[in-house]
């Protein structure tokens, strides 16, 4: 068993290097290397594909989200989870404002929209949900409280290209979304976000934005960042782009054979819940690890799997509330977000995962449960 190769936690699925010469030439050839054809061509087709008005291309999710908080102009504090990516919170506190830690579901481990508005006050300016390795929030409810006390709704979909909420793509669900492009997304362009709205103001000043502010007059119109989108990585996200579908098909034909294998040796291990009508990109796939019923903890599981040669993820741990950078935040009560994120286990899970390594998790996964 030593002598195997490890299995990896994520790989982004690529094709052969020919596949991506002829667009990387044209580039190299033009010298235009940022912000040009191939970045229009893929703004175009994402918005496309999510049925949204506008996607604007950045250099990353994270810049997206500072532009689009920077756009909404608000003060006061923002109300999002805690179980979420250790980024999640950056563009808040960048923008000066207040993070406000709401607990989650702990089925689905998206936010809970009863916690969100036990928080609601005065000073709430806006909610902002994480659609957690790809399964979709309770958008209806978020949007319902969102009119209810008149506040902005941004989606943190990170993890969530590809995935959907009754028969819509996610996308389009708040004032803005915004999508991760990085190597363990299911779209990647290598590095990259997607700024996905229906807003044309908002559209335009994240476009101003990521470009210092300047609207293309040589005039500074409002604080920018630099965060243009190279070429390079716009060709690289419109050859994924092309593969999206069948990649997801894949990555969603795995989780189910893990899910069944799984269940088979260990009947009271639990997965995220997929909500009726919603489907997932399986960004990650993760079982949760019950030590009450189980007898064993997440991090003994891991251990094995390490010694085993299958790479694990203690995924999100710790939470936000426990960093320094979120000293801080308000919060309320997070006792479904404590006991989530001690007891969550990401395992190996990309499209081109095959039946072998799979077959070797189960085994794995099996020697461990029966040597308990």
């Amino acid at each position: 068993m030593a002598s195997k190769k490890t299995v990896p936690i994520t790989r982004p699925t690529l094709e052969a290097h020919g596949a991506y010469a002829p667009s990387f030439k044209k580039i190299i050839g033009s010298g235009m290397l940022t912000t040009a054809g191939h970045v229009r061509e893929f703004e175009e087709r994402t918005a496309k594909y999510l049925g949204v008005k506008y996607c604007v291309a950045t250099s990353s999710c994270t810049a997206g989200l500072m532009l689009v908080f920077k756009h909404l102009g608000l003060r006061g504090e923002v109300i999002m989870p805690s179980f979420t990516f250790l980024a999640s919170g950056l563009p808040v506190l960048w923008n000066n404002l207040t993070p406000v830690f709401a607990d989650i579901d702990p089925h689905t481990y998206c936010l809970d929209p009863e916690a969100v508005e036990k928080l609601i006050n005065k000073k709430t300016a806006a909610i902002f949900a994480t659609h957690v390795f790809g399964v979709p929030a309770e958008v209806e409810k978020l949007r319902a409280l969102a009119r209810k006390y008149k506040l902005k709704l941004v989606f943190d979909a990170a993890h969530a290209f590809g995935s959907s909420h009754q028969g819509l793509p996610v996308g389009g669900f708040g004032h803005a979304e915004v999508f991760s492009l990085s190597p363990t997304k299911v779209l990647t362009a290598g590095e990259g976000g997607i700024v996905a709205t229906n807003d044309k103001a908002l559209a335009t000043f994240v476009k101003a934005g990521r470009n210092y502010g300047d609207m293309g007059q040589n005039d500074i119109t409002h604080v920018g960042l630099s965060a243009r989108m190279p070429e390079l990585s716009a060709a690289l996200g419109l050859r994924s782009l092309r593969k999206l579908d069948a990649n997801l098909k894949r990555r969603r034909a795995a989780a189910a054979y893990l899910i069944g294998e799984l269940a088979k040796t260990e009947p009271n291990l639990h997965f995220q819940k997929i909500p009726a009508g919603a489907e997932t990109t399986f960004k990650d796939f993760s079982v949760y690890v019950d030590p009450k019923t189980l007898g064993y903890t997440r991090d003994d599981l891991h251990d094995y799997f390490a010694s085993r040669g299958v790479t694990t993820r203690k995924y999100f741990y710790p939470p936000l509330h426990k960093m320094k950078a979120y000293r801080g935040a308000r919060k309320g009560s997070l006792a479904v977000t404590e006991r989530i994120t001690k007891n969550v286990l990401s395992l190996p899970m990309y499209a081109h995962l095959t039946k072998a390594d799979m077959d070797r998790i189960i085994r794995v996964f099996k020697e461990f449960v029966h040597a308990r």
